[in-house]
């Protein structure tokens, strides 16, 4: 009998402003390629919590700004399997939100910038995860997988 899996969570947030998608360039080696990447806001999914719980929590320490389930919408998953820690990434839209956005993660992510997806399709350096659930939402597709990071630079 095979093992069973032990996958970990991961939310990302989909922030818009007008047509654009909020990215940060995370710069600090997390991903193991060289310099740098843009990255959805995101993090991982405690022991005992929700996916949606996480992306309350997630947004108020990664951006500062407090947002309720109302406020989101799961909009794709990922079957990553490329992670050092196999994963289910969840991908969630929100729709609105209370506060000022601003960087909480200083001393991983040294930028955050509004993209349209034209320009996220053509940029350098974006994460796997981020280019496949984003083509995969503009495809109306609600699940991916990722076998193997790209380097995409």
């Amino acid at each position: 009998m095979a093992e069973r899996a032990l996958f970990k969570g991961v939310i990302n947030l989909i922030i818009k402003q007008n047509d654009k998608i909020l990215l940060f360039f995370r710069n600090d080696g997390f991903f193991n390629y060289d310099g740098g990447w843009w990255v959805l806001p995101a993090g991982h999914i405690e022991q005992g919590e929700t996916a949606m719980v996480a992306a309350i929590r997630e947004a108020k320490e990664e951006l500062d700004i407090d947002i309720t389930p109302d406020d989101i919408k799961c909009v794709h998953v990922i079957s990553n399997l490329a992670s050092r820690t196999e994963s289910f990434d969840f991908f969630f839209e929100v729709s609105k939100y209370t506060g000022t956005i601003r960087n909480c993660e200083g001393d991983k992510c040294a930028d955050m910038q509004y993209f349209t997806f034209d320009e996220i399709k053509n940029l350098k350096n974006v994460v796997s995860t981020t280019r496949i659930a984003l083509s995969g939402i503009a495809d109306k597709q609600l699940y991916s997988e990722c076998i193997k990071y790209k380097s995409e630079k």
